[in-house]
C-alpha cells in the first residue's frame, strides 16, 4: 500500500473514531445522567426527542467504515513495522469492544427506552438508565485508549515520512 493512501486512511479512521468517541462522550455525559430520573412524563420526553433528533445518520456510517479501514490498516501493515502494527492492533481490538459495547446499548437499552413502548418495560427501565451509565463509562474509556493509539500510530507516520 502507497505511503500517501495509508497515511489518509489512518486520517480518516482517526477522525471517524474520533466522531464516534465524541458522540459517545457527549451522550455519557449528558444523556446518562439525565436519563436517572425515570419518571414516566420523563422517559416519554426523551422518546419524543430521540425520535425527533437522530444521532444514527451522523455516527452510525462514519464510526463502523474506519473501524473497518483501521482493521484494513492492521492487516496491511508489514511486519517489519512492529511498532505501528502493535498500535494498529490495539487500536484495532478496542474500538472493537468499545463498538460491541455501542451495539449493547443500542440494542437492548436504547431501542427499548426510546423507541419501544414503554409500558412494556416499565417495570425494567430503572436498571437498563443505571446499566446505560455503568456501559458508557466503559465504552468511553475502551474508545479513547483506542483513539490514543491511532492518535500514536498517525504520529510516528508523520515522523517516519520526514
Amino acid at each position: 500500500m502507497k505511503f500517501k493512501l495509508f497515511t489518509n486512511l489512518l486520517l480518516f479512521s482517526l477522525f471517524g473514531i474520533a466522531l464516534g468517541f465524541f458522540g459517545i462522550l457527549y451522550e455519557g455525559v449528558v444523556y446518562g445522567p439525565k436519563l436517572l430520573d425515570v419518571s414516566m412524563e420523563r422517559m416519554l420526553f426523551w422518546k419524543t426527542f430521540t425520535s425527533v433528533i437522530s444521532p444514527l445518520i451522523y455516527y452510525v456510517p462514519w464510526v463502523y467504515l474506519a473501524t473497518i479501514a483501521l482493521i484494513v490498516l492492521y492487516f496491511k501493515t508489514p511486519k517489519e513495522k512492529a511498532e505501528l502494527k502493535n498500535k494498529l492492533l490495539w487500536a484495532s481490538i478496542l474500538q472493537i469492544v468499545s463498538l460491541a459495547l455501542t451495539i449493547y446499548i443500542l440494542t437492548q437499552i436504547n431501542f427499548k427506552l426510546m423507541f419501544g413502548n414503554l409500558e412494556k418495560y416499565a417495570d425494567t427501565i430503572q436498571g437498563k438508565v443505571i446499566l446505560f451509565n455503568i456501559l458508557s463509562i466503559i465504552r468511553v474509556a475502551f474508545a479513547a485508549s483506542g483513539l490514543t493509539f491511532i492518535f500514536k500510530a498517525y504520529i510516528q507516520t508523520q515522523q517516519g515520512k520526514n
